[in-house]
């Protein structure tokens, strides 16, 4: 700007500031003679005309001036409020805006005045009792309503701000409003609510983080994990916080609960990664692991969980049972004798310790072991038919084999007790009577493996030999 342009400007400038303050202290000296005439309604209007220019304290000196005149007034009272408000004098304002509430109870606009002051200074309790007078006035109000659900919603009390947003979002929406009242349910345990509510913040804004990571919390509490899982999908990893584990570990039992196995597993390794340390989980992880034939990890977290508690039974019991299934029968029988060492009272440690020694042709341990596991189930057979079966027809067998006759049959006659129709067991009872020359028994039992057995199979062709030695059937016809 060239030098004579700059000087007509100030000049310029100065004549209009210099022409402003004239105008105001001409107003000012109106304002006071329109005191003096006791004429206070026009002093009240030319401060008000000084507070919408932003001159507030030259509105508070008119409006002080007319107050001395023991002047009681709503109007008064609120404009000087204002003048303190705006100076941020605070205690001064509120002082006044009580003065005004005092002479109309129902003036809503001098009550948001004073809330929104409360509000402004973190004076939360303050601010939103007085919203809550607002609402009592008028309970459809939406910006009390929407002020008091985010004064609750700031100050964490979510179930109270959960109510409030449900309220306001009933005749209003404002931006950001359903991720609040999303949260806020969410942190309330209303996990319907939250998961509608942020369903619909999604739609103004599909990436927005927190919308995200409440879909995926509030979807995984109502038993939609595939869904829940999806969202946590768009979560990285490294953002998750120690605060995340509670849901997370939730929703993994949960899973596991409704044998949904693998999905158990992707929210456990999620909690891992969060802190790899968190020891709660080790046992759950083993367990699914072992239930997916992933031995390996199962042992190995098997190993971690005792690592913490190392005389816990099943623990140790499990691990003895994944090695079972990696055929690894050392590892088993060692780990087995742990369990039982620890509690003897557990049929399924003594019957696969029975297996792990059969496994190794240990066999006289392995009848060792059955005796044992039959005492134990003592009173309780029906609840392990199975496991008597396989325990009596070994003991059976294995005396079989040894030539003690003798001691066989009552094993294989207890075998098929449980299950009359099993044909080896019943051919070697046959067998058992023929050699102990008890020719009655012998029979029944032979032809009762004529009634089990293929007519081609080798047990059939045993059976029949031997009841046409005994002189009971004639020759067979050659096969054709």
């Amino acid at each position: 700007m060239k030098a004579p342009m700059k000087k007509i400007f100030i000049t310029v400038l100065l004549f209009f500031f210099f022409f402003g303050q004239m105008l105001a202290q001409d107003k000012v000296k109106a304002a006071e003679t329109a005191i003096k005439k006791k004429d206070y309604a026009t002093a009240m209007q030319i401060a008000k005309e000084f507070l919408d220019i932003d001159s507030a304290l030259t509105a508070l000196r008119i409006l002080i001036n007319v107050e001395s005149n023991n002047i009681v007034s709503k109007e008064l009272f609120e404009m000087i409020g204002d003048s303190y408000s705006k100076q941020k004098v605070v205690e001064n304002a509120l002082l006044y805006y009580d003065k005004a509430e005092a002479l109309d109870s129902l003036d809503k606009n001098i009550k948001f005045k004073t809330a929104e002051l409360l509000y402004k200074e973190k004076r939360y309790t303050d601010a939103v009792n007085k919203y809550l007078i607002i609402l009592s006035i008028d309970s459809t109000n939406t910006k009390a309503l929407y002020n008091t659900a985010n004064i609750f919603y700031l100050a964490k009390m979510y179930p109270d701000a959960a109510l409030f947003f449900d309220k306001y979002l009933i005749y209003e929406q404002l931006n950001g409003s359903y991720l609040k009242a999303a949260k806020s349910n969410l942190e309330s345990k209303n996990y319907q609510k939250a998961y509608d509510y942020a369903n619909l913040a999604s739609e103004k804004d599909k990436s927005e983080k927190e919308v995200v990571k409440i879909m995926a919390v509030a979807a995984a509490w109502l038993g939609k994990y595939d869904e829940s899982l999806s969202y946590y999908a768009k979560i990285e990893d490294s953002t998750l916080s120690k605060n995340d584990i509670r849901d997370l570990v939730n929703a993994g039992r949960n899973c596991k609960a409704t044998k949904k196995d693998s999905l158990a597993l992707i929210y456990f390794g999620k909690v891992l990664i969060i802190d790899s340390t968190y020891k709660d989980v080790y046992w759950d992880i083993a367990i699914l692991n072992y239930t997916l034939a992933n031995y390996d990890t199962a042992i190995q977290f098997f190993d971690k969980f005792l690592a913490e508690k190392p005389n816990f039974e099943p623990a140790i019991r499990f691990k003895a049972f994944a090695y079972l299934q990696k055929k690894d029968y050392n590892k088993t029988r060692e780990f087995l004798l742990e369990a039982i060492a620890l509690n003897d009272t557990l049929v399924d440690s003594y019957f696969w310790l029975a297996q792990s020694y059969k496994a190794v042709d240990s066999l006289g341990r392995s009848a060792e072991v059955m005796e044992k596991m039959i005492t134990i189930i003592e009173g309780k057979e029906n609840l392990y038919r199975d496991k008597l079966l396989d325990a009596y027809g070994f003991l059976g067998q294995t005396a079989y084999e040894k030539k003690n006759y003798g001691k066989a049959i009552p094993y294989f006659i207890k075998a098929l007790s449980y299950k009359s129709d099993n044909l080896p067991f019943t051919l070697m009872l046959a067998n058992c009577y023929s050699i102990l020359k008890d020719t009655e028994n012998a029979k029944k039992y032979y032809y009762k493996v004529l009634s089990l057995a293929s007519d081609r199979s080798q047990e059939y062709e045993n059976a029949y030999k031997s009841l046409r030695a005994m002189g009971e059937l004639p020759a067979k016809p050659p096969r054709k």
